[in-house]
């Protein structure tokens, strides 16, 4: 008798967020597996800024939402949300930062 492991067994890694609004399907992903996350918690005149680990690639699409896609690594991954108010005077702020 032959019994199918695919998918069942393997080392798994966490998906992290640092910050509320993100959505994700599992918090645990194999390497090498896609893993899309999105997040809809959209405010006007706010500007949003995300960022993960710097050793992952991320692609960022929108649709009614922003949408991220990467490939999970052989490690934990933690995904950052910032954001401020664009309608706040701020002295000094120079937006190419």
């Amino acid at each position: 008798m032959m019994i199918s492991l695919f998918g069942c067994g393997g080392q798994k890694y966490k998906l992290n967020f640092d910050g509320s609004g993100f959505e994700s399907r599992k918090t645990e992903y194999p390497a090498g597996a896609k893993v899309t996350v999105r997040y809809d918690m959209i405010a006007t005149d706010t500007d949003y800024s995300f960022s993960i680990d710097d050793d992952v690639e991320m692609k960022t699409d929108f649709d009614g939402g922003y949408v991220f896609t990467f490939i999970m690594p052989e490690h934990d991954v933690t995904m950052h949300v910032s954001s401020r108010n664009s309608m706040e005077y701020i002295p000094d702020y120079d937006p190419a930062d």
